[in-house]
């Protein structure tokens, strides 16, 4: 009896002994598991660590762009003008028998100042790339021919021919121009030619502002 009591005790003690190193195992194997999944979320966060370094150096960069642009913006000259013939009734303005520069002394706009409303003539105040635009209207009896020039080069023109019976034409042009600095643009009237101008409706225009400086 005593030896059968002893045997089942051994039985449990190994037994238990068994349970609790499967138990040991168990929770070793368990922590193992956290130290990797802690390995793993430590090597993601430095992952995610230097994406934000480098997404904040990007930003930085970007923004140190944007306050370039906009400084660049701030100091870029501003040029703009728009003028007509000026009249305070309705006439025309030639024919004369020799080309003549054409003055718009009714300015409407003139940002910059580099629009001299007293000789006709614009006067690039930077180096840069400009647009010029120009109208003109023609009545019964003559022709109307007008020019663009740069300094004395001629850039472009308009014409209108007059003896087909029409009553009224008017006609426009505008062109792109690289200037140096101090160059000018400036308006002229064909030789034998004339303009109508009516102080009203400002009919004959010449404008131009800066595009881009270079």
């Amino acid at each position: 009896m005593k030896m059968m009591m002893k045997r089942t005790v051994t039985g449990w003690l190994i037994l238990l002994g068994y349970v609790c190193l499967a138990q040991e195992e168990e929770v070793l194997g368990s922590v193992v598991n956290i130290y990797t999944e802690l390995k793993e979320l430590r090597s993601l966060v430095g992952e995610l660590s230097t994406k934000l370094h480098t997404a904040e150096a990007d930003l930085k960069e970007q923004r140190a762009m944007v306050d370039k642009l906009n400084k660049e913006r701030e100091e870029q000259p501003k040029v703009a003008f728009s003028a007509a013939l000026l009249s305070s009734e309705s006439k025309h303005h030639g024919p004369i028998d020799a080309e003549t520069n054409l003055i718009f002394g009714k300015v409407l706009t003139n940002i910059g100042s580099a629009y001299n409303p007293i000789t006709g003539v614009f006067a690039a105040p930077v180096r840069g790339v400009y647009y010029f635009r120009f109208s003109g209207n023609g009545f019964a009896g003559h022709d109307m021919g007008l020019s663009i020039f740069k300094d004395d080069q001629r850039m472009m023109s308009v014409y209108e021919y007059q003896s087909s019976g029409e009553q009224n034409d008017h006609a426009s042009n505008g062109v792109t121009l690289q200037l140096e600095k101090g160059e000018v643009v400036y308006m002229r009237l064909w030789i034998n030619t004339w303009v109508f101008i009516d102080g009203r409706y400002d009919y004959c225009s010449f404008s131009g502002f800066l595009l881009f400086p270079m």
